[in-house]
């Protein structure tokens, strides 16, 4: 089964940070790909609806936030 990390836009500085998380999927994309775009028009997986409620840190302000935008959370294919 195909593994991804997943990343998250900043909604302060605009840059990808990682969300320190992987998750395996079945129909996961084959290059990045938003999980909005992915699933559109579909339920997410259970473990992809949980990220909007994920806290990420951004290195660059030192503040915390959630994204709450599927089109704004990654998913990257580990090779």
């Amino acid at each position: 089964m195909p593994k991804y990390n997943v990343y998250a836009l900043c909604n302060a500085c605009g840059d990808l940070h990682p969300m320190e998380i992987s998750v395996t999927l079945d129909d996961g994309p084959v290059e990045k790909q938003s999980i909005g775009d992915r699933y559109e028009a579909k339920d997410l997986p259970a473990n992809l609806a949980t990220l909007k409620d994920k806290r990420v840190q951004c290195p660059k302000t030192g503040r915390q936030y959630a994204q709450k935008n599927d089109k704004q959370i990654f998913l990257v294919p580990i090779n």
